[in-house]
């Protein structure tokens, strides 16, 4: 009977091995996504920073024609100003001229403004630029280590299933599907030592004196009465056991 346990805990072990890896290989595959998202993150934070500056690229230039067309007819005032012979008109012209004055304080205040929006943007789009071209070193260096890891893991796999049949094929039917069961519907571990105090270490609770006393005796292949998982003496367990 020992000597089934330990085909058991060994094929648990080898088991343990295989789910490592596949956890190893999907962490990896995870942060691919990860990076993959990230970068996904920063192309639309600058697509949506070159609009804004396009749009206000467009603010800056209408804001310079029409600082260039008040300019133009500040000058024509001053120079019709030159022609008038009445106060009346002198006023009105001098008003013309102010308001223009005042117009032009404004469009040179919103050009002004334009271009310290502009130079943000562009250090804005630099650092982002800079960001998306370190994601894309990044995500490159992870899918080729991925790739390494694949095909190594494959190999590691390929040893472990083997060693797994070789050791299956020393496992009763009957236990086998016992232990085969217990790991669909528990997960690991599907056979758990028992402790000197008599607790499974797989769920904790005590087994009944006589269940333990006959377990000691390692003349029986037994299951928890809580958590089903089979039941070991580690102590007991052949020198051999265990995975090599």
């Amino acid at each position: 009977m020992n000597e089934q346990i330990s085909f058991i805990v060994d094929i648990q072990n080898i088991d343990l091995e295989l789910l490592k890896l596949e956890k190893m290989l999907k962490e990896k595959f995870k942060e691919i996504e990860r990076a993959e998202h990230l970068l996904g993150t920063k192309k639309t934070d600058m697509e949506k920073l070159n609009e804004e500056l396009m749009e206000i690229s467009k603010k800056a230039d209408a804001a310079e024609l029409d600082i260039k067309s008040c300019e133009g007819k500040m000058i024509k005032m001053k120079d019709t100003q030159k022609l008038i012979k009445t106060n009346k008109e002198y006023n009105a012209i001098q008003k013309s001229i102010k308001d223009n004055e005042i117009l032009k304080k404004q469009l040179d205040d919103e050009s002004l403004a334009c271009m310290e929006d502009k130079e943000s943007l562009v250090g804005k789009i630099t650092a982002i630029q800079k960001e998306i071209a370190e994601i894309e070193n990044d995500l490159s260096d992870r899918n080729i280590e991925y790739k390494e890891k694949e095909e190594e893991s494959t190999v590691i796999e390929k040893g472990f299933i083997d060693k797994r049949e070789s050791v299956k094929s020393k496992i009763k039917n009957d236990y086998l599907n016992v232990y085969e069961t217990v790991r669909k519907n528990k997960g690991f571990p599907a056979i758990a030592s028992v402790m000197e105090s008599g607790a499974c270490t797989g769920c904790y609770r005590m087994l009944p004196p006589q269940q333990f006393n006959e377990l000691i005796s390692g003349n029986v292949f037994m299951q928890c009465p809580i958590c089903s998982r089979i039941l070991y003496i580690e102590a007991s367990l052949p020198e051999a056991a265990g995975l090599k």
